[in-house]
């Protein structure tokens, strides 16, 4: 077991409770130092670099979504759970935003085999919202980790205009037509949904999944069932089942007299294109390609006339105004003046901090880094020449290889330029602002600026964590905004967050047990009813579970496929798709701070920040230089994120410290 506690030292706290009356209070604190390194060391290191400074959360079970499984048909929309794959493949969690009649009460689930749910706060309970497979016919959930029923978004609107818009993969091979149908969804008025012409990339031959963008109008956002209608927006065909589009996200920062109000940010994955070594590499790179880019577009074709219409007619481009999209006056054949940002690989999730304004994108690697970066309007991230802060090898005897993993390492270009088609000049790429190496992790996951109030000391962090060995890290938010600064080698320190977890499946006399999310979650699968194929821990596969973690134990194989989603109240909840779970980080293990010291008729109440399961010792003394510290009776077990003391005095002056117990 990993040591949670790191040395403690004494700090002391005067608190003046009355007039004249002074008792200095000191509290047993654990403390790191933690210190700032905005710089990276050159090069591909040669092992794990991710540090522990003793943070520690407690993860607490939230729910479980119902069972599901890939597979199934228009005619077979519900087939049963397959004990040997993922049991429900839960993608994203989003609160009804503020406004709707049941917003305090209910949330979003979409799971990426089919469902998107209504989940209940009172009794936790999912209903199908819409079930995707029975309304779609050509709905494909089957290859890859990101088919299906991908991802979901609110218009700002929403309360008032019922709209919100939707991503689903579909397989164009299937036969019949692609037109949607109400058999199973009697509320969904399907008059007049027409497809839209799909937008392959210009390289390539074969395009076997296409994502489609969804807006629909819910006519009555007050039950559970939609009941309205819905208008195609977009239809992305990729060269491979692999990175689609993934996110959605509004700017929360544009109010209504904002030329970005109610503007759809849209991650659009490269489709596995830049790792190809033939015509496909260089679409991340192209202005004529959708694949690889970060999109901006206006759903509302009424919103602003003024800009242009979509070639399909169902959305405008930002093209005109003060917040024009950046390429929009390019003369380039086939030019996409939808594309905000361009050079990524799969940039599966988004993330708006509404108090910095940073635009945070998560873009999963080849096979060398992960990467968090802040995303400019206009910019060039460099993928598929750059992976993280090297430059990236695609064909050749150094196929998929980073600079710095040849012998001898390959010199970094000095300058580093890049061309763009259309563009007309060179220009230096953008470097992340924070990265991590397959060393310590296989896939990012997505992350949050965290604004909550369950974990204070993680106040202004960003927290995020990598999909398949569920590691969970954070970075300070004040080191990335400082590495947005274009220089290579400046990079936020990335640290990884331990976790406790009070497993229903222990001695409940036990409490919280300092172990790792992937086992907890490999715990859960079994649990349910999971056995993987091969004996691993967990379904799906990946070079990094095959092996063991940064302190040597043994992972067992697996994803445990994790994201992380805000609820309403801006705690973080961590998905897991293998097990279907659904869980909270509920606090932090940190220094017992007495919050409030309270007197009344000589007796002290006194009021400290707790862990849930772990035991204080509460001390007092006469003098601060007395050698000697006195137990007060009786230790206090901690239920809540509170614990309190009473302490019955006559000595003028007192102090207190708090001990927190191995």
């Amino acid at each position: 077991m990993n040591h949670l506690l790191s040395p403690r030292r004494i700090i002391a706290r005067p608190l003046l409770l009355r007039p004249g009356f002074l008792f200095p209070v000191m509290a047993c604190l654990l403390l790191a130092a933690v210190p700032i390194h905005l710089h990276a060391a050159e090069g591909y290191p040669d092992g794990p670099e991710i540090s522990r400074d003793g943070t520690t959360v407690w993860l607490t079970d939230y729910v479980r979504l119902p069972l599901s499984r890939r597979g199934g048909s228009i005619s077979n929309f519900s087939p049963p759970p397959d004990f040997a794959n993922q049991l429900a493949r839960v993608n994203f969690l989003r609160p009804e935003p503020l406004g709707a009649p049941s917003s305090t009460s209910r949330v979003f689930v979409n799971d990426l085999n089919r469902n998107l749910y209504i989940l209940t706060a009172d009794d936790l309970q999912f209903t199908p919202y819409i079930n995707f497979q029975s309304v779609f016919p050509k709905f494909d959930n089957e290859p890859g980790y990101a088919g299906g029923l991908i991802t979901f978004a609110f218009d700002p609107e929403y309360a008032a205009n019922g709209r919100f818009y939707t991503v689903h993969s579909e397989d164009p091979n299937l036969s019949g037509s692609a037109v949607p149908i109400n058999t199973h969804l009697a509320g969904f008025n399907v008059a007049g949904y027409t497809v839209t012409p799909v937008i392959n990339p210009p390289a390539g031959s074969s395009f076997p999944r296409q994502a489609v963008l969804v807006e629909w109008t819910d006519t009555d956002i007050e039950n559970a069932t939609f009941e309205g209608t819905a208008r195609e927006l977009l239809r992305v065909g990729f060269n491979s089942n692999i990175h689609p589009m993934g996110d959605l996200i509004f700017n929360p920062l544009a109010g209504p007299d904002d030329p970005d109000y109610r503007n759809l940010y849209i991650a659009n994955g490269d489709g596995g294109a830049g790792e190809q070594s033939d015509s496909r590499h260089t679409l991340p790179q192209r202005l004529d390609a959708l694949p690889g880019k970060i999109l901006r577009i206006t759903p509302d074709i009424d919103l602003r006339p003024e800009d242009e219409l979509s070639a399909n007619g169902r959305y405008r481009i930002p093209v005109t105004g003060p917040d024009p999209n950046p390429f929009a006056g390019l003369t380039l054949a086939g030019l996409h003046k939808e594309i905000f940002a361009l050079g990524f690989r799969n940039p599966h999730r988004v993330s708006w901090d509404v108090e910095s304004g940073a635009l945070f994108v998560n873009d999963i690697g080849l096979h060398s880094w992960e990467e968090v970066n802040i995303v400019h309007r206009g910019i060039n991230y460099g993928y598929a020449e750059r992976e993280g802060t090297e430059e990236l090898f695609i064909g050749g005897a150094n196929n998929r290889l980073t600079g710095g993993q040849i012998n001898p390492p390959e010199p970094f270009p000095d300058p580093d330029t890049l061309t763009v088609d259309g563009i007309g000049r060179s220009f230096t790429p953008n470097y992340p602002v924070a990265q991590y190496s397959h060393h310590d992790g296989d896939a990012i996951s997505s992350g949050f600026v965290y604004r909550g109030n369950l974990m204070p000391s993680l106040r202004g962090k960003y927290i995020f964590g990598d999909i398949t060995t569920a590691r969970l890290f954070y970075a300070d938010l004040d080191e990335l905004l400082a590495a947005d600064d274009n220089v290579r080698l400046s990079l936020a320190t990335v640290h990884e967050i331990q976790v406790v977890f009070d497993s229903p499946y222990d001695d409940p006399d036990q409490g919280p047990v300092n172990r790792r999310l992937f086992d907890i979650v490999a715990r859960e699968y079994t649990e349910r009813g999971g056995s993987a194929p091969g004996g691993g821990a967990l379904p799906g596969g990946a070079d990094v579970t095959n092996g063991n973690d940064p302190d040597g134990v043994p992972y067992g194989r697996g994803r445990a496929d994790i994201r992380l989603a805000l609820g309403a109240d801006g705690e973080i909840h961590v998905l897991s798709k293998s097990d279907g779970v659904i869980r909270l980080l509920a606090g932090v293990l940190e220094p017992p701070e007495i919050q409030s010291i309270d007197l009344t008729d000589n007796t002290v109440m006194l009021n400290w920040r707790s862990f849930p399961g772990r035991s204080y010792r509460v001390q007092s003394a006469s003098s601060l230089t007395d050698p000697d510290w006195t137990d007060l009776p009786g230790d206090v077990d901690a239920t809540g994120t509170t614990a309190s003391k009473e302490d019955a005095i006559s000595e003028a002056t007192r102090y207190y410290r708090v001990r927190l117990l191995p």
